[in-house]
């Protein structure tokens, strides 16, 4: 028996449309480079522009810049009609979080109201442009939708590893990281029959120079003994988008180095 598998080195997504939203975050760029790199037609969204970031996916492959707040639903209704002008909504991958300032409050201090807002900025929003592009992808008969949530979606956060620092883990990102979760596995049983595929990726803690203190017990607490890195995620981006995982929907990717196998 033998098997034709094109998507082996992830030549499938050649000249698909990929819309990453987030692209400029830590993780955005990674996975900017990383579609780039396997020639996707790359449609990065930000609120803001990043001109030199751009110039550099150019050199790889064909690339659009679309101002794009995940809170503002006419960004999103832009962002579609954009693409579908080019063809298609092959792939979308949010990887954006917006926030409050009071992001980092504790539980004992935070506002219901903030909680309220960022349940709504962001749960809100995921499950607005989850909804809008599955809907797209079920006209066009496939996609792939790769939401970005978090092992605390999973498990309850460790807070030992903040004492000393002036981090915690705020109360609503528990609940917008579950929300995700569950809301991917809502998306993928209903759109599934019109081979919509809908998955998620969580990934554990990835650096960003926090504290020392902290990344010395988070690493200490982690099998593989370290963060993440944004090149961590590129395989599994690269993997869910693909026709490499064409049975797999409704799956959260835990990319943690082993912290939820305790």
């Amino acid at each position: 028996m033998s098997f034709n598998i094109p998507y082996s080195n992830f030549s499938d997504l050649e000249g698909k449309n990929v819309l990453i939203v987030g692209g400029f975050g830590l993780i955005g760029r990674a996975l900017c480079e990383a579609f780039a790199s396997v020639k996707s037609n790359l449609f990065v969204g930000s609120r803001e522009r990043d001109g030199d970031f751009l110039k550099k996916l150019e050199n790889l492959t064909r690339v659009k810049y679309l101002k794009f707040d995940i809170t503002k639903e006419r960004d999103i209704d832009e962002a579609i009609n954009v693409l579908v002008k080019e063809g298609s909504v092959d792939v979308f991958v949010n990887c954006t979080w917006p926030r409050t300032s009071d992001w980092v409050t504790s539980v004992e201090e935070v506002s219901y109201e903030s909680v309220k807002k960022n349940l709504t900025d962001q749960l809100g929003s995921y499950y607005n442009c989850t909804q809008k592009m599955a809907m797209q992808m079920k006209k066009q008969k496939g996609g792939s939708i790769i939401n970005f949530s978090s092992i605390y979606g999973v498990v309850a956060p460790t807070f030992s590893i903040y004492e000393g620092t002036k981090m915690t883990s705020p109360p609503a990102y528990t609940l917008i990281k579950g929300g995700v979760n569950a809301m991917t596995r809502y998306f993928a049983s209903y759109f599934g029959k019109y081979n919509v595929r809908v998955n998620c990726i969580s990934p554990g803690g990835v650096y960003r120079n926090e504290d020392p203190k902290f990344v010395e017990k988070y690493n200490r607490l982690t099998p593989l003994g370290r963060m993440g890195e944004p090149e961590d995620l590129i395989m599994p981006a690269l993997f869910l988008a693909s026709e490499g995982s064409r049975y797999i929907t409704g799956h959260n990717l835990l990319v943690d180095g082993g912290w939820t196998i305790h």
